[in-house]
């Protein structure tokens, strides 16, 4: 592969992962993969395919205990498959590049474009819509993990082609697209990974005494504005707008993500049950384990979780769930407590770079911080998405360039 069609091959990786298809961004990094291949790793990379395939592995012996049938278990495979697939086609492009900031400035350039293309569609539609919180995520889009990746490069990596073009004013004014994109996707989940990842990158979460400093007033701050979530009332407005709906929905995130409701699988008014779902789903993943005793391996691929009644998602009734909101859940349900440790293992491993001393390429981009920032993402994105198996997920492709760039001169 030239350095042309490596930077293609990139963006196209990229862009796959935008479209928040499963089976492009599949095909996409297997094409790419396939294109790219070489035989030799590096050790941190050998060890996340490891745990990876292990993940897999453990999965794998749900074939024993079908449920469902080949096609869901192959779906299934698929599913855990393409991160690892997308980790090693990022991985040995970016070591085809000849400059190692390409593979960041890909990102941004991305995330540049993408940002006006969400800014311009909004901007043809605004005036012709009723400013509702729903509405407008339904219509404009309700999340862009390229876009923030693409502002978290922007804010920590120094050394970036795009910084040094001479068209300034065209620069800044991408930079200021892109956060004003980003803030209009009104993405909880997106807003507090983009914050932790910085705070992870400049050093603040590591576990000294600079780390408890910031623990702590990252602690004050979310106290204070808990405690004014807490006593703001979004009912009390006569015509509550946008932001008053997000405000709404940051206040019920706690209870949305972590507390079930208990529900009458019989009864037809299901609206209290909505703005549970999340945890609702994932206490059923809880439930249905412990009553088949399949704590240490789960149901494997293939299994579903059976919500009780019939409800309407993609267009379709289905009463037996393949995924699960929460990536915790989701893999408790397919590999059980060894799947949940391989995946804590992962993460940890991850963030053990931040107490590893930069060897190579210092003062530009310390790529220790950034895996462990990484596992921050990682981690919270876990919490309330499936994790690194959700589609438009930037985890496995920034370990795969990262772990690239560690070992670009050696």
């Amino acid at each position: 592969m030239g350095q042309r069609l490596t930077k293609i091959s990139l963006a196209l990786i990229v862009l796959s992962l935008w479209s928040e298809s499963l089976e492009i961004s599949f095909m996409v990094a297997a094409i790419v993969l396939l294109l790219s291949f070489r035989a030799k790793l590096s050790r941190g990379m050998f060890s996340m395919v490891i745990f990876m395939l292990l993940l897999i592995s453990i999965g794998m012996m749900g074939i024993f205990k079908l449920q469902s049938g080949a096609y869901d278990f192959i779906k299934d495979l698929i599913y855990f498959l393409r991160p690892l697939t997308v980790m090693l086609a990022t991985y040995f492009c970016v070591r085809k590049l000849d400059r190692k900031a390409d593979f960041f400035n890909i990102i941004v350039l991305c995330g540049f474009g993408l940002a006006l293309i969400h800014l311009l569609h909004i901007g043809s539609q605004i005036l012709f819509i009723k400013p509702s919180l729903d509405k407008f995520r339904g219509l404009f889009g309700r999340l862009n993990h390229v876009e923030m990746i693409a502002l978290f490069v922007v804010m920590c990596v120094k050394d970036l082609p795009v910084k040094k073009t001479r068209f300034k004013a065209v620069y800044q004014f991408l930079v200021v697209c892109l956060i004003v994109s980003f803030l209009l996707y009104f993405s909880r989940t997106m807003m507090m990974v983009f914050v932790l990842m910085v705070l992870a990158y400049f050093g603040y979460l590591k576990l000294n005494a600079r780390g408890a400093m910031a623990f702590g007033i990252l602690f004050i701050l979310s106290g204070a504005f808990v405690l004014f979530l807490a006593n703001y009332d979004p009912s009390k407005e006569r015509d509550p707008g946008i932001t008053t709906r997000f405000l709404e929905k940051m206040k019920n995130s706690y209870t949305e993500a972590f507390e079930p409701i208990e529900f009458d699988p019989y009864k037809q008014d299901r609206r209290e049950l909505w703005p549970r779902w999340r945890a609702f789903e994932a206490n059923l993943v809880l439930t249905q384990v412990d009553k088949e005793r399949k704590w240490i391996l789960g149901k494997g691929f293939g299994s579903t979780v059976d919500v009780g009644f019939e409800i309407k998602l993609d267009g379709e009734d289905i009463q037996y769930l393949p995924t699960v909101h929460n990536g915790m859940s989701y893999v408790y349900m397919k590999t059980g407590l060894l799947g949940i440790l391989v995946y804590l293992i992962i993460i940890g491993t991850l963030y053990r770079y931040y107490y590893k001393e930069e060897e190579e390429h210092p003062g530009t981009v310390n790529y220790n911080r950034m895996l462990t920032a990484i596992a921050f993402y990682m981690f919270t994105a876990s919490m309330v998405v499936t994790g690194i198996f959700k589609p438009y997920e930037m985890v496995t492709f920034l370990i795969g360039g990262v772990f690239a760039l560690k070992q670009f001169d050696r």
